[in-house]
């Protein structure tokens, strides 16, 4: 079933309530355009499962050839799923799935508010979701993204700056700037720190 905006936004309120629905929406926009069938073999293809028993089948074939899977709504990555606690129809749930969600955002959330403020933390929260890294979710434009599909869903009016030492390695794709180390901490602050996003 593909979510609307609006059926998306009911599902983060009712099964994601740690986690403002600004913040979650757009994530799963961005990561499933609201597909809770979608299936991405990292490394391999995006593909959309036409029930949860083929989803599953698909999934575990695919872990079984050493792949990860990202599933459902939220794309919840199948390196997850035994800390996470959940076997693989679970996490083709919608409620499920933004729960897990929820719980991997507040967890990066956490890492991130060690080294960041305010919507530097967040960026580099989205950050990790996509990528596991503080940095690498800039350099590959997922952030960006989520970014986007916040600005374009109304939740912020304008996404925020990439914070200082990144704006250098994005730039980095089109010109000579030097790239710094792959996981370089990221220093600075966007001017807004108004904006609860975790509870």
């Amino acid at each position: 079933m593909i979510y609307t905006v609006a059926a998306i936004t009911l599902l983060a309120q009712q099964c994601a309530p740690e986690v403002a629905t600004e913040a979650v929406v757009p994530l799963v926009v961005t990561e499933s355009g609201g597909d809770d069938l979608s299936i991405n073999v990292n490394n391999g293809p995006r593909v959309r499962a036409r029930s949860v028993a083929e989803g599953a089948a698909l999934v575990r074939q695919y872990m079984a050839t050493g792949h990860t899977v990202d599933v459902g709504l939220a794309q919840i990555n199948s390196a997850n799923f035994a800390r996470l606690g959940v076997g693989v129809e679970q996490v083709f749930e919608p409620c499920t799935n933004l729960r897990l969600a929820s719980i991997v955002l507040q967890d990066g959330f956490r890492l991130a508010s060690k080294h960041y403020t305010g919507m530097d933390a967040i960026s580099a929260t989205y950050s990790l979701y996509n990528t596991g890294t503080l940095t690498r979710g800039f350099r590959n434009g997922y952030v960006s993204r989520v970014w986007a599909a916040a600005t374009d869903l109304g939740s912020i009016y304008a996404a925020p700056a990439i914070p200082g030492a990144l704006a250098a390695i994005v730039k980095s794709h089109t010109t000579a700037v030097a790239v710094p180390a792959e996981d370089a901490w990221i220093v600075g602050q966007v001017a807004s720190t108004t904006v609860e996003v975790f509870r």
